[in-house]
């Protein structure tokens, strides 16, 4: 008796259960409806186990049927692809879930189907989690949108800071050439944008702009002033900037700093800027946070024997008296030619005060307290204060006013008797810069001052450089440095006191160890020297 029709059908839709048959198979969709059709599998050894094919791609899945709760359903077992998920595959995943899924008498306890669900849940749960971890280049954005918070306290970092941080994290690129920093009364940095004719770049709206405008990889310069620029930046980097900020490790960041010949001091500030970077990163990490790989005993970056760096010889010098005695001179030279203005009276005050120059240059007219005035922090007159807002380690000093400190303020008053000078009253800052426009002073479309303008850093002194150079020029004083003159001053103030512990006090230094081990240099005859003129070492001043 031959078969009908509907047995032959029911005949194409059997398949041995070998992963060649399966591999093979295809079932005739002609004149059929359905978008999907079962497939028996012979010798399965597996209650329920399906063979499902669809119409549209031809794609095989094994489905088993269950009975749980009383109802029938199925759950997907997997798509069979030929030589990655067979039968043997199948068979394992299958075992596994009736293991845990059926009772001692094969009775379903539990739904896979539901088990399946769950599990793509926690998949996607992992995915958005991922979808938080940022790439050292994302975190490196969202840092500079942040502004630069400080660490362990509240504010940001000095605008300094920022700046040296920015040339590692985004520099050596065009996009560094459109930012300007700055800081607020309480030493909080903050950067501004600008235009850069040389480049052809309009002033970024934001940081979102500016990343727009030069993306990573894009505006890395070659040479700054025709000097040639090693290597690219981090956020330039198209290797190291694509790992995920938790993947970052004492290896990696060895082989970073390993990539071009640097030096020991560009090495540690670009691990700075990355303690800074990891810091604020945390949050864009698993829930496992990685150790930090920034610390100092993760990474193994030594002092080279002998520093190389341009100035180091002057490290361990001090300024000899007749040195000190031809600079005064030649400093006060430049005040009444009028050469120099401002930067000439700075580093005066800084051979008689001892204070760093980067903190005179930040002191306002304000902070000047002469005699009778005691209304500040300290209760006392007769002082110069430098705010802890502005000041190396944000605690607030003062400069006592004597004999020579108030010569250099009245020469500084001198200045503004010039016809020249004395538009540069209105600028509240000591050492005002007269490369500053009075123009850009005023309200736009006003003829008033504009207090946040004359406020901001660009228009007091950059640097004294110039004066620094002609004071060179007029003395044949070539090696000397400026930062010698807080070296001598402090080695002056300890001989003449005798005690590391009042030596502070004058110095400003926080431990009697610092000024011992870079300050205490001197020899015997001038110890002796400065015994006998305790009350008038600097009597350089008075020629």
């Amino acid at each position: 008796m031959s078969k009908s029709k509907l047995d032959d059908r029911l005949d194409d839709r059997t398949v041995k259960f070998t992963d060649y048959a399966i591999d093979k198979y295809q079932y005739d969709f002609d004149n059929v409806k359905a978008k999907s059709i079962p497939i028996k599998l012979i010798n399965c050894g597996i209650k329920g186990l399906k063979l499902i094919q669809y119409k549209t791609t031809r794609k095989k899945y094994f489905h088993q049927i269950f009975w749980f709760n009383g109802k029938s359903d199925y759950w997907s077992v997997g798509e069979f692809i030929k030589d990655k998920f067979g039968i043997k595959e199948c068979q394992t995943k299958v075992i596994e879930i009736m293991k845990t899924h059926t009772d001692d008498n094969g009775l379903w306890v539990k739904s896979p189907k539901i088990t399946a669900k769950q599990q793509k849940q926690r998949v996607t749960k992992a995915e958005l989690e991922n979808r938080k971890m940022k790439t050292i280049g994302e975190c490196i954005e969202l840092l500079c949108k942040g502004g630069f918070p400080k660490i362990k306290r509240e504010g940001t970092l000095t605008g300094q800071s920022i700046m040296g941080i920015c040339l590692h994290l985004i520099g050596k690129n065009k996009r560094t050439k459109l930012l300007e920093h700055d800081d607020d009364e309480y030493g909080n940095g903050f950067i501004t944008f600008r235009e850069c004719k040389v480049y052809n770049a309009n002033k970024p709206k934001d940081w979102e702009d500016l990343f727009n405008k030069f993306p990573s990889g894009h505006g890395i310069l070659k040479k700054v002033s025709g000097k040639k620029l090693i290597g690219v930046s981090m956020y330039d980097h198209p290797v190291f900037s694509k790992y995920l900020i938790e993947e970052l490790t004492p290896g990696l960041i060895n082989d970073y700093l390993d990539e071009f010949p640097r030096s020991y001091g560009t090495k540690r500030k670009m691990i700075y800027a990355l303690q800074v970077l990891w810091a604020h990163s945390k949050k864009y990490m698993g829930r496992t946070k990685p150790l930090d790989p920034t610390t100092k005993e993760a990474l193994e970056v030594k002092l080279p024997g002998i520093s190389k760096a341009k100035n180091s010889k002057y490290n361990k010098r001090k300024n000899t008296h007749d040195e000190m005695e031809l600079m005064w001179l030649s400093f006060q030279k430049q005040n009444k030619e009028g050469k120099h203005p401002f930067q000439a009276e700075c580093n005066m005050l800084e051979m008689v005060s001892g204070k760093h120059n980067t903190e005179l240059k930040k002191l306002k007219k304000a902070d000047v307290y002469p005699p009778g005035n005691t209304n500040n922090e300290f209760g006392i007159d007769n002082i110069i204060i430098l705010p802890s807002g502005r000041i190396k380690g944000r605690e607030a000093k003062y400069i006592t006013i004597t004999k020579p400190v108030q010569f250099v303020l009245d020469q500084i008053e001198e200045l503004y008797k010039r016809p020249e000078l004395t538009k540069y009253k209105f600028i509240p800052w000591l050492f005002p810069s007269t490369h500053s426009s009075p123009k850009s002073w005023l309200i736009p479309g006003t003829f008033e001052i504009s207090q946040e303008y004359i406020n901001k850093k660009k228009t007091r002194i950059a640097n004294t450089r110039e004066s620094w150079k002609t004071m060179q020029e007029d003395t044949g004083l070539r090696n000397v440095v400026n930062r010698m003159l807080r070296k001598t001053h402090s080695s002056k103030t300890r001989t003449t006191l005798g005690n590391s512990s009042e030596a502070i006090k004058i110095t400003g230094h926080t431990k009697t160890a610092t000024l011992d081990k870079h300050y205490d240099i001197h020899n015997t005859e001038e110890i002796r020297e400065y015994a006998h003129k305790v009350a008038d070492s600097f009597d350089w001043t008075k020629k």
